[in-house]
């Protein structure tokens, strides 16, 4: 969709310039001189709202998606961005809501997977966030980002699990200091050790407890 307004395209154009050599604060004064002379223009509201997030100003950016997507409200990317700025805003739920709003629209869009996995990742839901950067993957395999993050996911998730299972066999074994240890220093490298160590000690702890009746 182009800027129809002549004017209003060459303020756009130098907020670009702006943005590029990272003088955001610049670069917005831009597009709101460039919204005076096109403000029904969705491309300029998604732009500010982008150049708005790059400053932290994350309010003004969604009120900047908002309108954008009052606008055009099937442009996928505005709503990527939207479901970025309010999670930095910390509402997580209507974030989410956005990104996948963005994936209805466009099932390819990687920005909206890649940060749907990121978001997925700050709720502690794992096998969710793997899903995400292995939808990445899929529709670029050369992204080493995605596959560096799916590891990570990967690794939280089998953290998570051992931690929730050292609870669990506190209340019938005392568990080795090196397995606690492994938990309270996040030693990812180890929980795989770790937990199927545990899991012998909780077994055998189980028999013992059947021979015993």
């Amino acid at each position: 969709m182009a800027i129809r307004d002549r004017n209003a395209r060459a303020w756009y154009h130098r907020g670009q310039t702006l943005c590029n050599d990272k003088k955001f604060d610049e670069a917005v004064a831009c597009y709101d001189r460039a919204l005076e002379l096109s403000p029904d223009d969705p491309i300029l509201w998604r732009r500010r709202g982008f150049t708005l997030i790059r400053t932290g100003r994350y309010h003004e950016a969604a009120a900047s998606f908002d309108r954008a997507l009052a606008l055009a409200p099937d442009d996928a990317t505005a709503w990527q961005r939207m479901g970025y700025a309010l999670a930095c805003l910390g509402q997580e739920k209507d974030a989410a809501a956005c990104f996948e709003a963005a994936l209805m629209r466009d099932p390819e869009h990687i920005l909206a997977w890649q940060s749907r996995g990121w978001l997925l990742g700050i709720m502690c839901r794992y096998d969710e966030a793997t899903a995400c950067y292995e939808a990445v993957i899929r529709l670029d395999p050369s992204r080493g980002s995605a596959v560096w993050h799916r590891e990570r996911m990967q690794e939280r998730r089998d953290f998570a699990a051992l931690a929730d299972e050292v609870r669990e066999a506190e209340q019938f074994i005392d568990v080795p200091a090196c397995i606690s240890d492994v938990v309270r220093e996040r030693d990812y490298g180890n929980v795989a050790l770790a937990r199927a160590v545990l899991r012998e000690l909780v077994g055998r702890a189980e028999r013992s407890a059947v021979q015993r009746r």
